[in-house]
């Protein structure tokens, strides 16, 4: 079972993956049956998956570090409030909280370091 579900995973992926390209293939290969004419990269262009914008990227990684946060908060109260002595709450609620402050240290860091690429990005997205 820990060899056949990772490798049956992973092959099923892939699969997926090279069926999707087939179909973009086909796509593109119709429609420059219809139209000699068409501009091919323009056309790749508008069937590209659109991949997240960095602000949407950095809002993620906010979004991670605060809920992280919280929970590992939760799980530390849980432990000195409720007396529910399982040593398992204050390791996980430590680890969280680890977990989360590296998210929002990513996110501010990121924030800073990365906002003229931002710029950059909603003056395409405005031209577009």
């Amino acid at each position: 079972m820990a060899v056949v579900l990772p490798i049956t995973i992973v092959a099923i992926v892939f699969k997926s993956a090279l069926a999707s390209e087939r179909n973009r293939k086909e796509i593109i290969l119709a429609a420059l049956e219809k139209d000699p004419n068409l501009d091919v990269e323009d056309l790749v262009k508008r069937m590209k998956k659109s991949e997240k914008l960095i602000k949407e990227k950095l809002l993620a990684r906010l979004e991670h570090g605060c809920l992280c946060c919280l929970m590992g908060v939760a799980f530390v109260l849980l432990y000195f409030f409720l007396s529910v002595q399982k040593e398992i709450l204050i390791i996980a609620g430590a680890a969280l909280i680890a977990i989360g402050i590296a998210f929002l240290v990513s996110y501010f860091v990121g924030r800073r370091m990365l906002e003229k690429e931002m710029e950059a990005e909603e003056q395409n997205m405005k031209q577009e």
